[in-house]
């Protein structure tokens, strides 16, 4: 699929119906300001694909009335940090998925809000912690209107001294019947001095609705490493495989096969 890069209007991304179906990419260092804004039209099919989310940006998506399509972020960079809001209207399908192998230290906050009646959200991370990296990731769905859908799940791998943080937020306000919200998050810990944490929350103010959330975070399977190295692997090369299979179910949730590759290469290289 071909990729087409935006120009905004005055800090203002505007994502139109496309005749043909492309992958719309929003560099967000071609603004000029810390406020961005991404504006979804009605009815829309597309695939939005975020550059440079590590700047320091307060990103905020609204989609449009029966907008479809997915959402792609990949931090490429270092100290990165951003803010998201994400707006669904009525009849709104998301798909989103985040990848950080990148190292170094990060907050990502991320704020979906489901307005419109059939709003529908998945969203996914995977994040890799080695050395001293320090990140932390907080979504929250906030459910609104009657029969909405939130799902996310987080995978995160840490390692060395690092420290990784999922936290987790579903509310389901009074009156947003026949809602759904759902969470889990995976954290596995391969050394001592690293850390991993995940903080789901549940706010259900009304009756009729689903609602769940789960976490494990947890040291690697010493059986897994052990028949790996009796394999003839070391050690590290065991861990590695491991870390693969962790993280790269990732990768077939980005239609950009460049960047895709790039996401890959970034996993064997730091594993």
């Amino acid at each position: 699929m071909s990729r087409v890069t935006l120009k905004p209007t005055q800090n203002v991304y505007h994502i139109p119906e496309l005749d043909t179906p492309q992958i719309v990419a929003v560099d967000l260092q071609d603004t000029t300001t810390e406020e961005v804004h991404v504006v979804i039209a009605p009815n829309a099919r597309f695939d939005l694909l975020l550059l440079n989310a590590d700047a320091n940006k307060h990103l905020h998506l609204e989609c449009s009335e029966y907008a479809q399509g997915t959402l792609q972020i990949a931090m490429m960079k270092a100290n990165k940090n951003l803010s998201l809001t994400i707006v669904l209207n009525t009849g709104v399908e998301l798909d989103a998925s985040l990848a950080d192998f990148t190292q170094g230290k990060g907050r990502m906050l991320v704020q979906a809000e489901l307005l419109g009646r059939g709003a529908r959200l998945e969203w996914r991370s995977a994040a890799l912690c080695t050395h001293q990296d320090r990140k932390y990731y907080s979504v929250s769905f906030h459910h609104t209107e009657r029969d909405t859908y939130a799902n996310m799940t987080n995978y995160g791998v840490t390692e060395g001294k690092s420290t990784l943080q999922f936290s987790g937020t579903g509310h389901i306000i009074n009156g947003a019947k026949n809602s759904k919200t759902h969470q889990n998050a995976k954290i596995m810990v391969f050394d001592p001095a690293c850390l991993g944490r995940a903080d789901p929350i549940l706010k259900i103010d009304e009756n009729e609705v689903e609602a769940s959330h789960a976490a494990t975070v947890g040291k690697v399977n010493d059986e897994h490493l052990f028949y790996l190295c009796s394999r003839g692997l070391t050690k590290q090369e065991a861990k590695r495989v491991i870390t693969l299979g962790y993280l790269n179910p990732i990768l077939q949730f980005f239609t950009d096969e460049p960047l895709k590759n790039e996401l890959s290469s970034l996993i064997e290289t730091i594993s």
